[in-house]
C-alpha cells in the first residue's frame, strides 16, 4: 500500500524523494482518521444502541456490567487495535532481519502503551461495577468484597505499569518482573505497614469479618459505632457521638473486636446484669411472710408449703417466672437468675437472658423496666440491695446519735 501511494504521488508530478517521505505520513494520517471514526461510531451509535437494549431486559445484572463506563472503555480500545493492526501497511516493506523505520518503532510502542492503558481502564471500570453490585444488592451485601476488589485494582495498575515500562525499554514484561524480585526485599521493609494493611483488608473481606452497616465495638481504642466504609487500607466507623474513627485493617485482624451483626440476624440480644443483695437481709421466711407472698402471687403454692424457705431463693424463682412470662423475652434460650461469688459489696444475683428486641433504645428501655420491677419487689421478700453509705447517711447517723 505504501508503494501504491508513493507511485500516485510520483505520477502527480512529485519528486521521488519527497513522495518516499510523504507516502507514509499520508497513510498514517488516513489511518488515524479511520481509527478515530471507528471510535466515534462506537461511541455515537453502538453504545446508545447497546444501552437501550440492556434497559429493556428484565434482569438488572446487565445494568451493572454493561453500562457507560464499560462501553466507553471498549470504544477507546477499538481505535488503538485498528491502528495497531494496519500500522505496518503505512511503511515500506523491509528486508528480513532489517530494522524497521524509527517512526514505525515509536508509533508501535506508543499504540501498545495506549492499548495497555485503555485495557487497564476497562478492567478497573468492570471491577468498580462489581463493587457497586455487591454493595447495592441485598443478596450480595453479606458477601462484601471491597478489599479484594481494591486489591485486584491495585494489581491491575501495577501490571499495567510494568507492561508500559517493558514496552518503553523494549523488554519482555516477564523478564522485567523477574528483575524486580531483587528489589522486593527492600520494598517490603519500606512499605511494611502498607503491605500488612493490604493483606489485612483482604482477610477482612475474604473471611466476612466486617462489612458496612455492622455495629462493632473496639474497647481497646474506645470505638463503638457502625461501619461506614471498608477499604483496602482503612476502616471508617461512625461512633454513636457522630465522630468518625479511622482504623487500619491490620489493627482489626491482629487484635480482637466485637461485631454485633449476628445479634440482629438471630433477633436475640443478651441481658446480663447483677443485683447486689445485702447478705444481712438474707434469712428464712416465717409462715406469715410465706402466706403474704402467696396472697400477693409472688410465690407458688408449693413454695409456700416448703419448710425453711429462704427469701433469696424465693426471689430468684420469682425473677425467672417473671422473665418467662414476658413476651419480649426469648424463652428458647438461656434464662436464669443465678448466684455469683460473694463480694465485699454484697451477694450478686445475676440476671441472664435474651430479649427479642435488638434496637438500642428499645432494648435499654426494656432493661431498665425489668431491673426497676425486680428492685421494687425486693422489699416484699425482706431483701435489701447493698449500697455503700454516703456522706448524707453518715451525717444522719451522727444526728441520731446526739
Amino acid at each position: 500500500m505504501n508503494s501504491f501511494v508513493e507511485e500516485l504521488f510520483i505520477t502527480s508530478g512529485m519528486a521521488s524523494a519527497t513522495a518516499h517521505i510523504l507516502a507514509p505520513l499520508a497513510l498514517l494520517l488516513l489511518l488515524s482518521l479511520i481509527a478515530l471514526c471507528c471510535g466515534w461510531i462506537c461511541t455515537r451509535f453502538l453504545m446508545p444502541a447497546i444501552l437501550k437494549l440492556v434497559s429493556k431486559t428484565s434482569t438488572r445484572l446487565d445494568d451493572y456490567f454493561v453500562n457507560v463506563p464499560v462501553l466507553r472503555g471498549l470504544s477507546h480500545i477499538v481505535p488503538g487495535i485498528i491502528f495497531y493492526i494496519f500500522l505496518p501497511y503505512c511503511f515500506p516493506e523491509t528486508q528480513p532481519g532489517a530494522d524497521s523505520p524509527l517512526l514505525h518503532m515509536v508509533l508501535l510502542v506508543a499504540v501498545k502503551i495506549y492499548i495497555t492503558i485503555t485495557t487497564v481502564m476497562l478492567i478497573t471500570a468492570f471491577l468498580t461495577n462489581l463493587n457497586t453490585f455487591t454493595t447495592e444488592q441485598d443478596k450480595a451485601r453479606n458477601h462484601h468484597i471491597v478489599g479484594i476488589l481494591q486489591f485486584l485494582k491495585l494489581i491491575c495498575y501495577c501490571m499495567g505499569g510494568i507492561v508500559v515500562i517493558a514496552f518503553l525499554f523494549n523488554r519482555s514484561p516477564l523478564n522485567l518482573i523477574a528483575g524486580l524480585g531483587a528489589v522486593a526485599t527492600v520494598l517490603m521493609l519500606v512499605f511494611r505497614d502498607s503491605i500488612l494493611g493490604l493483606v489485612a483488608g483482604i482477610q477482612l473481606s475474604a473471611n466476612r469479618m466486617l462489612k458496612p452497616g455492622d455495629w462493632v465495638t473496639i474497647k481497646k481504642l474506645g470505638i463503638d459505632g457502625f461501619v461506614e466504609e471498608v477499604s483496602l487500607t482503612t476502616v471508617k466507623i461512625r461512633n454513636f457521638d457522630n465522630t468518625i474513627s479511622t482504623v487500619p485493617p491490620y489493627t482489626l485482624v491482629s487484635d480482637s473486636f466485637q461485631n454485633w451483626s449476628n445479634m440482629f440476624q438471630v433477633q436475640a440480644r443478651r441481658f446480663k446484669r447483677s443485683l447486689y443483695i445485702d447478705v444481712n437481709s438474707i434469712r428464712i421466711c416465717s409462715k406469715e411472710e410465706l402466706g403474704m407472698l402467696r396472697r400477693d402471687k409472688l410465690i407458688t403454692k408449693e413454695e409456700a408449703e416448703e419448710p425453711d424457705a429462704v427469701n433469696l431463693t424465693l426471689f430468684r424463682h420469682y425473677a425467672e417466672r417473671h422473665l418467662r412470662s414476658n413476651p419480649l423475652v426469648r424463652d428458647d434460650k438461656w434464662l436464669m437468675a443465678r448466684q455469683l461469688e460473694s463480694t465485699p459489696q454484697g451477694l450478686p444475683v445475676e440476671l441472664f437472658f435474651y430479649f427479642k428486641e435488638t434496637d438500642f433504645v428499645k432494648y435499654e428501655q426494656l432493661s431498665a423496666e425489668t431491673v426497676e420491677r425486680l428492685i421494687a419487689v425486693l422489699p416484699r421478700f425482706g431483701l435489701r440491695l447493698f449500697q455503700a453509705p454516703s456522706g448524707h447517711d453518715i451525717s444522719k447517723s451522727l444526728t441520731y446519735a446526739k
